[in-house]
């Protein structure tokens, strides 16, 4: 009986272990900012707000693990206000280290019916490994034209997805 309660624990922990380094290795991590459009912000005029998140080592700890970091998918969402995301005429999301921005994703022309999400086209092109390795907080900076303005604050969170390739040594 002691053997099966030893076994199950090893199996088990060997079992989270390998999800831990499967999800290291395949290496999509999602990284998360929130800024807040302020009420009676201008309308068709260019605006931008900066949030900041984390580098990969402060999320994964594992910057030497990983190369070819590109963002694979973002989007952004009203958390709070009471709109929808149908108020942007245009955004664009730039992200830096404590060097020069990089733009990683944006959209033109949002519908007014758009709701509350809204998909942001990536640019999956752009490897990302100087900024999200930097070891420095990573900033985010989006640049938006409004619509209309705001009747109230307008939370707003953007989520992206990154993906990367395992370092091999031969």
């Amino acid at each position: 009986m002691k053997n099966t309660f030893l076994t199950a624990v090893f199996a088990t922990a060997t079992l989270a272990s390998c999800s831990t380094v499967s999800s290291i290795m395949q290496n999509t991590f999602p990284y998360t900012t929130n800024i807040v459009v302020t009420q009676a912000s201008p309308a068709n005029t260019t605006l931008s707000a900066v949030g900041a998140g984390t580098s990969i080592n402060q999320l994964v700890g594992a910057t030497s693990n990983v190369k070819d970091i590109r963002v694979a998918s973002a989007n952004m969402t009203v958390t709070a206000g009471g709109q929808s995301m149908g108020v942007f005429q245009s955004v664009k999301v730039y992200l830096s280290a404590g060097g020069s921005e990089v733009l990683v994703a944006s959209r033109e022309n949002i519908a007014d019916n758009i709701g509350n999400t809204l998909s942001l086209d990536v640019n999956s092109n752009q490897v990302l490994d100087s900024v999200m390795k930097s070891g420095n907080a990573v900033q985010q900076r989006i640049v938006y034209v409004l619509k209309s303005s705001p009747a109230t604050d307008l939370g707003i969170r953007t989520s992206m997805n990154f993906s990367s390739l395992p370092v091999t040594t031969n």
